[in-house]
């Protein structure tokens, strides 16, 4: 008996020992392993510092005010009224008298940009609990948006002070422009490299080292309009630039062979008159019984398409879409959980209006603005061969972005090299702009004149549309 416990008893300790072996050299490998790593690490560490360059990094900032030639104010007309036909006779009035006024200082109208009129129906909520929920109609609210281009101060003085007099007119704000824009920037760049440089010399200098070669720029250059100060005549150019290059310990040192980068960004914008109109309204109607409130729909519908058969817009050109009836409800204030006590019916129609020229499309809006039940969602100046126009920009872009980098490479003492990479930063676009047209009254089928009772077309939407691309470039420089 005591024998087969000294045999379990010497199993037991040989069975312990080999399991405290395999820990050991366990713990051994993991030792030999993290020595390996640093060993490797640090090498890494020493390889990266060795071929690593010693750079000083300087950032510089040049600003210059420039006298402005040229002013850009913008101006907006709002007016309200409750009946819809003479508020837009009235609108029209105005905008008459805008170019009266800018006639008499010797403005020419091809110097005036417009927006499309915006027509709006003005409600007051009752939030009493005597009547809640019901609305009340004021009336309509329209406004229209201008820009002004004018060439000398003194024209400026003399359009706003007579404009002053017109209540329905206010100058929002007033744009000081540069014309010859490019050559400026050209020396403000050149003063910004030369800033940049002098400061690198400094702290290299006070390192006890000296400049080696440029590693890499990143520039850029634009301007900053004063617009939110009254009076203001001046416009700010600023040009950024940062810039890294080598460091050498002594005069003997050589400068590395790494390849010298500049970064610049440009965009850029241009007008196009619209050859295309896209044009949409709502007709929308309430009442309290709902079947005759869809045959008054229905004949508001027949009565607006024959309104554009006399303008002859194709049928194929009208967007025709279905009736949507909603029940109104009134709930009081102090129980928002409740359904309400039923207010009526309001339905609507949405109509979307394709048209072919600028013309058209101002009768069309010169026909419906006056009509209670429509109101008009808006009018959208499109292009025909947008395509093309946004290559001949995007080219343009590419380009000035060039012009640029040039411009930053001579203030260094540099050339461009070659081109190393080209980001467009965003897709080229193209939206709705202010634009005003210059076409005369005409007349359509049906009777409709535009004539002196009538705003000339071309002064009611907007007729144009601008086309605009940005990109990055980095090139090398030499």
């Amino acid at each position: 008996m005591q024998n087969k416990v000294s045999y379990i008893v010497i199993i037991v300790l040989a069975f312990v020992c080999l399991i405290l072996s395999m820990k050991l050299g366990q713990q051994s490998d993991v030792a030999e392993t993290r020595k390996n790593s640093a060993v490797s690490v640090s090498s890494e560490f020493a390889e990266g510092n060795k071929s690593s360059v010693p750079k000083v990094a300087v950032f510089a900032r040049e600003s210059k005010k420039f006298a402005a030639d040229e002013y850009v104010l913008s101006v907006e007309l709002s007016m309200v009224g409750t009946d819809k036909k003479i508020l837009y006779r009235k609108m029209g009035e105005k905008r008459n008298r805008l170019f009266e006024i800018l006639k008499s200082v010797g403005i020419s109208e091809s110097n005036v940009e417009q927006s499309s009129i915006e027509l709006s129906k003005e409600w007051d909520y009752d939030y009493q609990y005597a009547n809640p929920g019901k609305r009340s109609f004021l009336g309509f609210s329209s406004s229209q948006k201008f820009k002004v281009h004018v060439g000398t101060k003194q024209l400026k003085k003399d359009f706003i002070q007579l404009l002053s007099a017109e209540p329905d007119f206010e100058i929002k704000r007033s744009e000081p422009q540069l014309k010859d824009m490019a050559a400026l920037q050209a020396k403000v760049v050149k003063n910004v490299c030369d800033k940049a440089l002098a400061k690198a010399e400094n702290y290299a200098q006070g390192a006890g080292s000296k400049l080696g070669k440029i590693l890499m720029a990143n520039g850029n250059v634009d301007q900053d309009r004063y617009w939110w100060f009254e009076k203001a005549d001046s416009v700010e150019i600023e040009a950024r630039l940062s810039l890294e290059m080598e460091l050498l310990s002594n005069e003997k040192a050589e400068s590395s062979n790494e390849p010298v980068v500049l970064f610049v960004h440009n965009n850029e914008e241009r007008k196009y008159a619209a050859d295309e109109f896209e044009t949409n309204f709502t007709l929308e109607i309430v009442g309290t019984n709902k079947k005759s409130l869809y045959e008054l729909m229905e004949k508001r519908r027949v009565s607006i398409l024959e309104r554009l058969d006399s303008l002859d817009i194709p049928r194929t050109d009208v967007d025709d879409f279905d009736i949507k009836l909603q029940k109104n409800r009134t709930r009081p204030m102090a129980k928002v959980r409740s359904l309400g006590e039923f207010g009526g019916y309001s339905a609507s129609k949405c109509f979307k209006v394709y048209v072919k020229s600028m013309d058209v499309a101002s009768a069309l809006v010169n026909v419906l603005a006056q009509e209670r039940d429509v109101e008009f969602s808006g009018v959208t100046p499109k292009l025909k061969n947008r395509d093309s126009l946004t290559a001949k920009i995007e080219i343009l872009t590419s380009q000035k972005a060039m012009e640029k980098a040039e411009a930053f490479a001579a203030g260094l003492g540099m050339k461009v090299g070659k081109i190393i990479d080209v980001d467009d930063g965003m897709v080229s676009r193209e939206y709705w702009n202010e634009y005003r047209g210059k076409l005369a009254p005409k007349s359509y089928g049906g009777g409709i004149v535009l004539g002196n009772d009538m705003p000339p077309p071309s002064r009611a939407i907007a007729d144009s549309v601008t086309v605009g691309a940005r990109i990055n470039y980095v090139v090398e420089l030499q």
